[in-house]
């Protein structure tokens, strides 16, 4: 089932387009607050006009993308949903999993494990207490802005960089990293590929996404 409501969400058709077919995959509240979200990214980027709040509304429609295709494989990720005392991007409590997302944007001049590193580490703090009161399998979605030239092949041939993360974070359970591909039919599709901590996180059922132990 596609949105059909008339409100222009992004300036981008495409986009536009992307996020009217992928609310209908959350619930009411989530399609609300996502809603308020990419709207007051809109709101802001046309008044601001400039590179920086144009990357934040991007950053948020980003946010969008695992969760909808892990709530159309099955899960029931909730957006910005309250837990104590916080508003992770994604909670799921029927799945014990709590999603959170980075882009690794173009512009920086800090090397790419040094950003992705600091996204996490500061992420894991601010929720680990919460992760281990409620047993939840905490993952960092990581987007490659394909200007980087930061490509997904990277991070699976040198997966070992990423081990020092995982040493220094027991909360995180794996990574997740999407980038643009190819448009068909005029529509985007993305790329995914999740490093994991262990075997156990590879047994969550319906998971869509190819998955590697560390190794």
């Amino acid at each position: 089932m596609i949105d059909s409501g008339e409100v222009v969400l992004s300036p981008n058709s495409a986009i536009d387009a992307a996020i009217k077919e992928i609310l209908p995959y959350f619930s009411p509240d989530s399609q609300r607050r996502m809603r308020k979200a990419i709207l007051a990214a809109k709101k802001a980027a046309e008044k601001q006009r400039d590179e920086n709040t144009d990357a934040g509304a991007r950053h948020i429609f980003r946010e969008f993308i695992p969760a909808s295709i892990l709530n159309e494989n099955g899960f029931t990720l909730e957006y910005e949903r309250p837990i104590g005392g916080k508003r992770p991007d994604w909670l799921d409590d029927n799945a014990k999993l709590m999603l959170e997302s980075y882009t690794y944007e173009r512009g920086a001049s800090s090397p790419f494990i040094d950003r992705v590193t600091a996204a996490i580490n500061d992420k894991c703090n601010k929720y680990r207490k919460i992760i281990e009161a409620n047993s939840l399998r905490f993952v960092m979605a990581v987007y490659l802005d394909f200007l980087t030239g930061m490509l997904l092949e990277e991070c699976r041939e040198d997966s070992k960089m990423f081990r020092p993360i995982f040493d220094a974070n027991n909360s995180l359970s794996a990574i997740l990293f999407f980038t643009e591909t190819q448009v068909v039919r005029r529509r985007q599709e993305y790329g995914f590929f999740c490093l994991c901590r262990d075997s156990a996180f590879k047994t969550i059922a319906n998971w869509p996404f190819e998955t590697m132990e560390l190794g």
